[in-house]
């Protein structure tokens, strides 16, 4: 049974919460250093000298990856592609992530895009603003959501809540996903692996939802070629990362009518530029990559952590666990 020794835990933790973790991995060493602004860095990998466990707030550096004693990494967010680093791999270390910890709120988020571009909300909130009352006969032939087509593109955690929800619409839904499966609320899943074309499933749907983790096979899945199958009156919405899409070839699509409009909370580049083409087109929807929390965030977080303790004293499977197929080769 392997043995837990020191412990260095970079996320901000409620105290209450310290104590069970604590308890959890005793007897080994517990350290909290969760410092910010300057010099956080080095007070950092000063206190991740000879730790075997590490579980972060932020990303994977070479400061952390310094512990010749590294054995395993939890981090603290669903997003970890650059983490994905070689010699993590190389040295046999074992990383994990929270993915799925904020899929409630994901999914909702994503939901309030679908709703606001459904509605065109800025074009009223700009009349609200101006003290119009903008009725056209244009808006009153919009449709709703209703009994539409939706695309879950990623049918992780956050891609599975947004299939329970919508189906509150009556809506058909659709998923891509690495192999074909049943699943619930989901009305047919075409497989990656099984050679199904993605193309086929977007050029049905009236909502194009992406809710993927970032990784070689996914990097800008979302081309030129995949927004030309998409009907000119569906929506975008991206609640995963920004480099799932082509950015430039998004935005062409956005000009010219190629797709009716976008709600993106993530970026290639963020924060997004102020230079970026995006925050003037009146058919796209930003957010700053910011979603309301849960109550219990923390707790379902180290719910992950506590599954993976017991994992990694008792040779078990690790909830999250990241391998080279999540791996992100750096893009020039």
């Amino acid at each position: 049974m392997p043995e837990i020794k020191n412990v260095l835990v970079t996320a901000y933790i409620k105290p209450e919460n310290q104590k069970k973790l604590k308890q959890a991995l005793a007897p080994a060493n517990v350290t909290f250093c969760v410092p910010y602004g300057p010099g956080a860095k080095e007070k950092i990998a000063q206190a991740a000298k000879g730790k075997d466990v590490c579980i972060l707030n932020g990303d994977l550096d070479d400061s952390i990856l310094a512990s010749e004693e590294l054995k395993w990494v939890h981090c603290c967010r669903a997003g970890v592609e650059k983490s994905t680093k070689p010699e993590v791999f190389e040295r046999g270390i074992i990383l994990t992530s929270s993915s799925g910890r904020s899929a409630p709120a994901l999914a909702e988020h994503a939901l309030m895009f679908m709703l606001s571009l459904t509605y065109d909300l800025p074009m009223l909130m700009c009349a609200q603003k101006e003290h119009k009352w903008a009725v056209s006969r244009e808006y009153s032939e919009k449709t709703g959501m209703y009994r539409k087509t939706v695309g879950v593109i990623g049918l992780g955690k956050t891609g599975s809540e947004v299939a329970r929800l919508v189906k509150s619409f009556d809506m058909k839904v659709l998923a891509w996903d690495r192999r074909r499966k049943e699943a619930q609320n989901v009305d047919q899943v075409y497989g990656a692996e099984n050679g199904d074309n993605l193309n086929e499933l977007l050029a049905q749907c009236d909502y194009v939802v992406l809710s993927l983790e970032l990784n070689d096979q996914t990097f800008h899945i979302i081309d030129a070629a995949q927004l030309a199958a998409m009907k000119k009156t569906a929506f975008l919405v991206n609640m995963g990362r920004g480099g799932l899409v082509n950015e430039p070839a998004m935005i062409e699509a956005l000009k010219n009518g190629g797709i009716a409009g976008a709600g993106l909370d993530t970026f290639e580049t963020e924060p997004l530029p102020s230079e970026s083409p995006l925050w003037n087109l009146p058919n796209v929807i930003i957010t700053p990559h910011i979603t309301p929390q849960l109550p219990d965030k923390e707790e379902r977080m180290l719910d992950y952590v506590y599954q993976n303790i017991k994992a990694y004293r008792e040779n078990g499977t690790f909830v999250n666990r990241v391998t080279l197929r999540n791996m992100l080769t750096p893009q020039k």
